[in-house]
């Protein structure tokens, strides 16, 4: 396989490289041919009332960014080592792209009118025709993911000044029975007031008048 010669950067060029130089999350692709920024606003269709906050009822999208890439089998790479895990440049790269869609983890691609982070593949396009014998030609769709961070507040431990309440009935005052039994009687209403004594002692009772 024919090359243009070694290529003048390494791995550890690819931190310097990254911000001067179109890339996809570090992969230095042969050609980017065309790249379409998108950019969207969602505006409601509803009716806004004169004087509502305008932002409520309009919200931004996440940004997507369309790169057609050009890969060719004779070429050497920009960055000395990369697509080289397959039998031929062409079909190393679109390897490259499938394992950066199916790994499913937000990437950064640098462009000459803006940086992305957190995107994701989305969609890969490829035609493979007699035009493409010795080389690739992608179309690749990413997509932006919206991170977001949460955070815990503790609450004050604190006792409620309107606890909350429930419902009672008011029987009256409770006062205790003679004996040792323990047992309460209570006091309020019309209900007669209730006989604590055991059998035998009631008998007794009524036998001595």
């Amino acid at each position: 396989m024919a090359t243009y010669g070694q290529s003048p950067f390494g791995r550890d060029d690819i931190p310097q490289l990254i911000g001067i130089k179109t890339h996809v999350a570090g992969f230095f692709f042969d050609a980017f041919l065309k790249l379409d920024h998108e950019r969207k606003l969602t505006i409601t269709d509803h009716p806004v009332e004169e004087g509502a906050n305008i932002t409520d009822h309009a919200f931004v999208e996440p940004k997507a960014v369309s790169i057609e890439i050009g890969m060719s089998d004779v070429c050497s790479s920009f960055v000395d080592g990369q697509f080289t895990q397959r039998y031929s440049r062409s079909v190393s790269a679109f390897d490259t792209l499938e394992k950066l869609q199916a790994d499913r983890v937000p990437i950064e691609i640098h462009t000459k009118l803006a940086t992305y982070k957190n995107m994701m593949i989305e969609t890969i396009t490829a035609p493979d025709d007699y035009l493409t014998r010795n080389n690739l030609r992608a179309t690749v769709f990413f997509r932006e993911i919206i991170v977001v961070s949460t955070k815990t507040a503790a609450l004050p431990d604190r006792t409620s000044a309107m606890p909350q309440k429930t419902g009672s009935t008011n029987v009256g005052a409770v006062q205790p029975q003679g004996g040792n039994t323990g047992t309460v009687q209570s006091q309020g209403g019309n209900n007669p007031p209730a006989d604590n004594r055991s059998t035998l002692r009631r008998a007794a009772d009524a036998l001595r008048g």
